[in-house]
């Protein structure tokens, strides 16, 4: 279960979260929208202790993993390398595993140079998800995970994050209503 109450945001004079609330029950597949700049990125990067709120309270049960809204994938690092970097080394076979499920078991030994936008979009997803696999993360936390990817590589893309996200909780930003109607149990507009 993850409680959020009372949660205060301000950047200078601007007050991008303001008393704002949320309650995610155990295994909900919950999706944010908004118009750009309401406070979805903001609100992820809070509770992933990534920025702190100006007031508020957040309660998670459980480890979270977090994927965002761009690849940041190790430009000196391997395809497969990259995925490794964040996974103890008695979990470094799910790396081959999540990148074949999101179908570039044949990028292995590719660089970052070497990848469309959309393949380092998907090496981030393997990452998340091999994370997420090794840590028993409970809340899965995702920022616009597919808005590089072509509609049959998202459909596909999605396919596998809900089968993933099995028994957790997710919350997902995104702008595409189909991606929200796909992937959400609830959407809620922020």
């Amino acid at each position: 279960m993850v409680e959020i109450k009372n949660l205060t945001k301000k950047y200078g004079s601007v007050t991008v979260l303001d008393n704002f609330e949320l309650s995610l029950q155990d295994n909900s597949k919950n999706v944010l929208m908004g118009d750009s700049g309401r406070g979805k990125t903001t609100l992820l990067r809070i509770i992933s202790g990534l920025e702190k709120a100006d007031e508020g309270t957040i309660r998670i049960d459980g480890n979270m993993a977090y994927m965002f809204q761009e690849p940041r994938l190790l430009p000196w690092k391997s395809t497969l390398d990259n995925v490794k970097a964040f996974l103890p080394k008695e979990h470094h076979a799910l790396a081959e595993k999540y990148l074949s499920l999101v179908g570039l078991g044949d990028a292995l030994k590719k660089h970052p140079s070497e990848l469309s936008g959309g393949m380092a979009q998907r090496v981030a997803f393997a990452r998340f998800l091999a994370y997420a696999d090794a840590s028993d993360a409970k809340l899965l936390l995702l920022d616009e995970p597919f808005s590089a990817l072509d509609t049959n590589t998202a459909r596909a893309m999605i396919e596998l994050l809900i089968s993933a996200s099995e028994n957790r909780i997710l919350l997902l930003v995104t702008h595409d209503p189909h991606q929200a109607e796909a992937i959400g149990d609830r959407i809620i507009n922020i």
